[in-house]
């Protein structure tokens, strides 16, 4: 028989033991998720193939004014990563057929009906003879942060609508509010002093026609960032 020193002795050194081993194995858990491969990720929306689309981006008029070019760069380049997806063999199925407006002509078609920035975008896309519209709608834009304008932090947010158009009825069938980017991606929030007006300007417009353009392909997420 055992005495009750003893075995209480042994019980400690049981649960020192398991305890280790507990620890050996979450270590040993957080390596593989650090080698692990980063998840591929599906579109959140998966009825561009085959249709005629639109990319369409609204901005107010002060944005506008200080930024002439943003929603013609911003359409471009939610277009340009969508066309050049498409190819691929793991996007074939969403995306394969899929026909795009010129963003130009988009661009103009808005400048040339200004009432339609007061109409609804189920309005506006039958309008378009197109079968999708894809309809950015940017809440925020800067290069340098509101508290120390003499540095630079690029910041851009905004709503995404994905209007289907059949037998000219429009209906919003996706929407997701403030998808928002900043470049730097990890600056703090008084900004950085290394930079331009125009780094800022076209880095961020990349990563946000990249976060909406992933809503519409398969993706590779980082799974640490």
């Amino acid at each position: 028989m055992i005495s009750a020193p003893r075995a209480s002795l042994i019980a400690r050194w049981l649960t020192v033991c398991s305890l280790a081993a507990m620890a050996g194995s979450c270590q040993y858990l957080g390596i593989l998720a650090y080698t692990a491969p980063d998840p591929t990720v599906d579109p959140k929306y998966k009825g561009l193939a085959d249709q005629k689309i639109a990319v369409m981006v609204w901005a107010d008029r002060a944005t506008e004014i200080d930024w002439p070019h943003l929603q013609l760069d911003v359409a471009r380049g939610i277009q340009t990563r969508l066309q050049d997806a498409a190819p691929k063999k793991e996007n074939e199925k969403e995306l394969k057929g899929a026909h795009f407006a010129a963003p130009e002509s988009v661009v103009r078609f808005q400048h040339d009906h200004p009432e339609s920035e007061s109409q609804s975008v189920t309005d506006i896309a039958p309008r378009l003879d197109i079968t999708r519209l894809i309809y950015v709608e940017i809440q925020q834009f800067s290069t340098r942060p509101e508290e120390s304008m003499e540095l630079y932090r690029g910041s851009l947010a905004g709503n995404l609508k994905v209007v289907e158009v059949i037998n000219g009825r429009a209906k919003v069938v996706y929407s997701e509010d403030s998808i928002k980017v900043i470049y730097p991606e990890k600056s703090p929030d008084e900004g950085v002093p290394a930079g331009s007006d125009m780094q800022m300007y076209e880095k961020t417009l990349e990563a946000f026609s990249t976060q909406i353009a992933n809503r519409f392909m398969k993706h590779i997420e980082p799974r640490f960032q």
